[in-house]
């Protein structure tokens, strides 16, 4: 990737990235306690004076100028002699020694090494540009470290330095300074999995995230279970609708395996036929579709069908009461319709279309979820609606782990394996990744991490690219608001820790106050 040309004021890579002595914080070391220089970590004695701080991108300059290692301060140690347990209880005891273990920086006795996780190598060819590759070659000891300016981190992390060309997520730091940390836009295409423990950020991210892709102009569906992004909707000109109220799905375009999960109690026989008259009716609408991008087919055709085919059978009383069935199910249940409905033209015309579940079973949410997203696909398919993102909160809910399947699991499977060529972005929410389809969150090209519990952790850290183990250690205890972003390498090439940008919308599910809550309850039980 072409970074930079040669500099005005310098002929050397150091010129190049802006390096000056003042931005040297150490030199690389090597101990037979402390270590030496491998290919994936150096150490470095830290210059007197210097407070470089984990996480500090740098830069490691060798003899030759046109080449340079970089990497990301991972750990450090301070060694004291004279701070040990037993030299210190020996002073105190005896009133001898110097009562000041630890006078200053420049004590001789005081020894401070970082480690840092070699991330790569950066050349100068002789087009006076400047390459990244692979770490390839031995850093060596006695040479500089640097403090590499943040505004060089966005090409090392191979993503956008304007928001033009990504999404605007938030800062990712070095040291005492920061960058915009702009994810590109071929992440959404590719699917994104948010994952963190309750109260860390995941909500609040996903209004950000969406806050971008309406600034992008990308049409965001999204089933929301707590009602996180109710007011994010509001604000941003969308359109709030709740199953089974406003929002319902065309029985005849959901698929024979979700609209059978709508009617209970069929027999074998009473499946076998009602599966064939809907597939008569499925194909129909769809042919529909294409013509008109609407769909109104009445329960009656379907009913008609189902007896039609079970004369043709010699089963008229099976399909009497397989109809009667059908019937009754489609009658009593709420989420289901016979035409499109207002919805599926907001949805076209409106940045965001949020649909609430929260108040539905599982099991219903689950056929909703399914339904929807198979009606969808299948309209995309056709260019009868434009390219969006598709955001489900609570995923492990709808793609459990341990094989079960569930009517939503079978058909977002499906979408995550076809949709990026159907122009679908995939965004899945969940608190509880070990409880959800390992396979669904390896699809997904791009991992934000929130603080996870030891358990969930384990299940995500294998599929984070080359986090290094000191900073996978440290994802149960990142402060709130603040994650870990990994992706394919194409996608971006290191991952990084972000600090998530402030929400420009209302967020909708802040944590309770339970106190708080209990005291309004009792004013209002006065009343």
């Amino acid at each position: 990737m072409q970074v930079a040309k040669r500099s005005d004021t310098g002929t050397g890579i150091k010129a190049i990235l802006g390096l000056t002595e003042e931005m040297r914080i150490g030199t690389t070391s090597s101990d037979p306690y402390l270590g030496s220089p491998t290919f994936d970590e150096v150490p470095f004695h830290v210059h007197v004076g210097c407070r470089p701080a984990l996480g500090t991108y740098i830069i490691i300059v060798g003899d030759a100028d046109e080449f340079v290692h970089y990497g990301r301060i991972i750990s450090g140690t301070e060694d004291n002699p004279r701070a040990n347990p037993s030299a210190l209880q020996q002073n105190q005891a005896y009133q001898v020694g110097n009562r000041d273990p630890r006078p200053t920086d420049k004590a001789p006795h005081v020894t401070r090494v970082m480690a840092a996780e070699v991330l790569g190598e950066i050349y100068l060819d002789d087009n006076s540009n400047i390459t990244i590759k692979e770490p390839n070659q031995l850093a060596q000891t006695g040479k500089g470290v640097y403090e590499l300016p943040a505004d060089r981190i966005p090409q090392l992390l191979n993503i956008p330095d304007s928001s033009e060309n990504g999404f605007h997520i938030g800062r990712v730091e070095s040291g005492n300074s920061s960058v915009d940390f702009i994810l590109p836009m071929e992440a959404i295409a590719r699917h994104l999995a948010v994952v963190g423990k309750t109260g860390v950020g995941k909500s609040y991210f996903v209004g950000v995230l969406v806050e971008e892709l309406v600034r992008h102009g990308i049409p965001v569906i999204a089933f929301d279970v707590l009602g996180d992004m109710l007011k994010a909707t509001e604000d941003l000109g969308g359109c709030n609708f709740k199953a089974g109220e406003n929002f319902r799905v065309p029985y005849s375009v959901i698929g024979v395996k979700e609209f059978l999960g709508f009617v209970p109690n069929l027999t074998p026989d009473q499946l076998e036929i009602v599966s064939f008259a809907y597939d008569a009716l499925f194909n129909k609408a769809f042919k529909t579709l294409d013509e008109t991008a609407a769909v109104n087919i009445p329960i009656k055709n379907l009913l008609d069908e189902i007896q039609n085919l079970a004369a043709e059978f010699g089963q008229t009383a099976v399909g009497g009461r397989a109809a009667k069935k059908v019937e009754t199910a489609f009658n009593r249940n709420s989420l289901l319709t016979a035409k499109t409905e207002e919805w599926l033209s907001e949805f076209v015309e409106k940045p965001i279309t949020n649909i609430f579940v929260g108040h539905l079973s599982q099991q219903q949410r689950n056929l909703i979820v399914g339904a929807t997203a198979r009606m969808l696909q299948a309209l995309r398919k056709r260019w009868q609606v434009p390219p969006f993102v598709f955001l489900l909160d609570e995923a492990h809910f709808f793609l459990p782990s341990g094989g079960e399947t569930t009517p939503s699991t079978l058909v977002i499977r499906e979408m995550i394996r076809t949709a990026r060529h159907d122009g679908i972005g995939i965004t899945l929410i969940t608190q509880s990744p070990a409880s959800m389809d390992k396979q669904v969150i390896l699809t997904c090209n791009t991992r934000v991490v929130f603080a996870l519990d030891p358990d969930d952790l384990r299940l995500v850290s294998g599929t984070m690219g080359d986090v290094s183990e000191e900073m996978k250690s440290r994802i149960p205890k990142l402060a709130k608001g603040t994650a870990i972003i990994s992706s394919a390498t194409d996608i971006m090439r290191h991952p990084a820790l972000i600090k998530i940008r402030q929400r420009q919308t209302r967020h909708g599910a802040p944590t309770p106050n339970l106190a708080e809550d209990v005291k309004e309850w009792r004013k209002m039980q006065e009343f």
